[in-house]
């Protein structure tokens, strides 16, 4: 998908790349129909925007959009992602308590204590990452219009900076045994296409580098989080269907009240993980997307794979907070 820049529309360009219409669709992750209309709806929006809408708007509202809907969700997941290492946490201290002095216990509890703290800090470090490329994102938003509100150039400058502050302590990090720096994707050359707005094209000559950067940045510390969920997760459920649900099942005693309950629970506790890979997809399809618009060369695969990997992360976050509030 290209803008033409003598007529302003958005037109569909076919390279060895682009994917037909049906195979988009089977591409996706939505369930069903569901799926099929979701981006149905998408395309159709792209197109007549193409046709209305001032040259180069319509893929970047697209790409802020969604930017936008997956910070807004990402603060649950580094939440859910802390509960489940200080309950892991917890339950070993509980477990190794019986084996030590008092004097170990008290060394002990204070040694995982300022463990946990640290990553608390390393988490509100990614929330304030997460929420400055959101606040980014509404900036550039504005950008991308012709009737840009003056002032918005700086204040997107102004949150390019604030991301650079906290960006070198982040690549710095190591998440579990994970190192966030060995993560970060290679920088890619990005050559900024033309457009009619000399406001976004500025913008883009100015950070687009940058920004790629903090969202590959983003892309890495997600990836970290997101093995450190799954090692969790999988420590945690072992325990837990252990001792609430298969032992007492083949044990002689009778059966607790609310067992049902909490196999269901047992059953469903890859929650954390589908939320934790949802994001990685997410953010990866996000960093894409940028790309591509930066170069004035996004590609319907590009709008497609980005709304689905998305929508995707949000289902699957707004169902664990729903789900929460039943419990």
């Amino acid at each position: 998908m290209e803008i033409d820049q003598s007529s302003g529309v958005l037109t569909k360009t076919h390279t060895r790349n682009a994917l037909p219409r049906e195979g988009l669709i089977m591409r996706t992750t939505l369930p069903g129909i569901h799926r099929f209309f979701v981006l149905l709806l998408v395309l159709v929006e792209l197109a007549v925007a193409g046709c209305a809408a001032t040259p180069g708007t319509s893929p970047f509202e697209t790409l802020t959009e969604m930017g936008v809907a997956y910070a807004d969700k990402m603060p649950v997941l580094i939440d859910k992602s802390f509960d489940v290492a200080v309950t892991l946490d917890s339950e070993t201290l509980i477990e190794t308590r019986d084996n030590l002095s008092e004097a170990a216990r008290r060394s002990s509890l204070a040694e995982f204590d300022q463990a946990m703290k640290a990553r608390l800090g390393t988490y509100a470090d990614l929330k304030r990452h997460t929420h400055l490329l959101k606040s980014y994102f509404l900036a550039f938003k504005s950008l991308s219009k012709p009737d840009a509100v003056p002032g918005i150039r700086t204040a997107a400058k102004n949150m390019t900076s604030e991301l650079g502050k906290i960006s070198p302590e982040l690549k710095a990090l190591t998440i579990g045994s994970a190192s966030v720096k060995s993560l970060i994707a290679p920088a890619v050359p990005l050559v900024v296409g033309s457009f009619k707005s000399s406001a976004l094209q500025s913008e883009l000559e100015a950070r687009g580098g940058m920004i790629e950067r903090e969202l590959a940045l983003q892309e890495a510390l997600v990836q970290a989080i997101a093995e450190q969920v799954r090692a969790d997760q999988a420590n945690q459920s072992l325990r837990y269907c252990r001792d609430n649900v298969v032992e007492p099942y083949v044990g002689t005693g009778k059966l607790r009240q609310g067992w049902p309950k909490r196999r269901l629970r047992c059953l469903r506790s890859t929650t954390d993980v589908d939320m934790a890979q949802a994001a990685e997809a997410a953010i990866r399809s996000l960093r894409m997307a940028y790309i591509a618009a930066a170069e004035n060369h996004i590609e319907y695969s590009h709008v497609a794979d980005l709304v689905t990997t998305v929508q995707r992360f949000v289902e699957l976050v707004s169902r664990f907070t729903e789900e929460k509030k039943e419990n």
